[in-house]
């Protein structure tokens, strides 16, 4: 079963990883995809954009060379796998066509290739425009886990939306090329996906395990990034505390003014109750605060990243291992 787009012409498959040191790794995830999507029945042309988040100081990226399929893109400094996934999809979008398909999934082995033609058979027979891997199992430690699910209740409470997806994702071209210069791509790629709330269809898949080398995400970056998935839903963040704040106020200026009645009756009570209910205040203020810092601070991260470009120059056919400058 081959795809086929309109007009006989087969659709194109590209494939777009961040990489960081991880070589080896990618060399195995080309190596499965291209074979999974032929065994699906999905001999697409495959295309590989690679983006060197190591910002060209990796000498082992140099083996990718010899592959044609493979485009190697170099940014001017380290993106982190987020930002070096829309610095992807941002250079092959004006090749893109609207029947192709365009997949996003990290080069390490954990998302795993057998998943890819499931995500484009589902791509394309449902028609919707994206196709995201709900993560059905993970294999990361326990601790690791425990963290995973405090931040999902976490980000259900601050956002009101429930994150499941990571960066293995598949969508047409078409939407692709209407929704990537959207500002929230620039703070987060997994989480704006998210925020769009475009049509899309879910495929359980569960997180596969490194195919070589160890995890360089720290459990300061898992925090990092944590955070920076709440920011394509700031507004609805700001408005959720600015409810919650105003409620706390209210149940604060009440509380205090039945503590003047005499309400409560004995003093100790009162005593307990008030440093409660100010500390908790006090909390949601400072709270508040430091989402709007760290809101301002990525939005200029974002800002800043709109000057890292591909020159129009270097974009040929074939091989390619092309350097990015920017002004940011």
């Amino acid at each position: 079963m081959t795809a086929t787009a309109e007009g006989g012409r087969s659709p194109r498959l590209w494939i777009v990883c961040p990489m960081l040191q991880d070589t080896e790794s990618f060399l195995r995830v080309r190596t499965e995809v291209a074979a999974n999507c032929v065994g699906a029945g999905y001999g697409l042309p495959h295309r590989y954009v690679v983006v060197d988040d190591s910002a060209g100081t990796d000498p082992e990226v140099a083996r990718l060379r010899g592959f044609p399929e493979v485009t190697v893109l170099t940014p001017p400094f380290t993106l982190g796998h987020q930002r070096a996934i829309v610095f992807g999809l941002r250079y092959v979008v004006p090749d893109v066509r609207d029947d192709d398909v365009v997949v996003t999934m990290d080069s390490d082995g954990q998302d795993q290739p057998a998943d890819v033609p499931r995500l484009v058979h589902t791509l394309l027979t449902t028609g919707t425009p994206l196709t995201l891997a709900l993560r059905s199992k993970r294999t990361e430690p326990l601790t690791f886990r425990l963290m995973y699910v405090c931040f999902r209740v976490m980000f259900r409470l601050l956002t009101g939306t429930t994150v499941r997806s990571g960066n293995l994702a598949a969508q047409r071209g078409a939407s692709l090329v209407a929704t990537i210069d959207h500002p929230s791509f620039d703070l987060c790629y997994s989480s704006t996906l998210l925020a769009l709330r475009r049509p899309t269809t879910t495929v359980p898949c569960a997180r596969g395990d490194r195919f070589a080398g160890a995890s360089r995400m720290s459990r300061f970056a898992l925090i990092a990034h944590g955070m920076r998935m709440l920011l394509p839903f700031s507004e609805a963040i700001a408005v959720r505390m600015l409810v919650l704040a105003g409620a706390s106020l209210v149940a604060l200026t009440a509380f205090l003014t039945l503590l003047g009645f005499g309400v409560f009756g004995d003093a100790s009570t009162a005593a307990v109750l008030a440093p409660s209910i100010g500390l908790a205040v006090v909390f949601l203020a400072a709270f508040s605060a430091f989402v709007v810092l760290f809101s301002s601070f990525s939005q200029a991260s974002a800002i800043a990243m709109k000057g890292t470009v591909v020159p129009p120059a270097v974009r040929d056919v074939g091989v390619r291992e092309v350097s990015a400058s920017g002004n940011g």
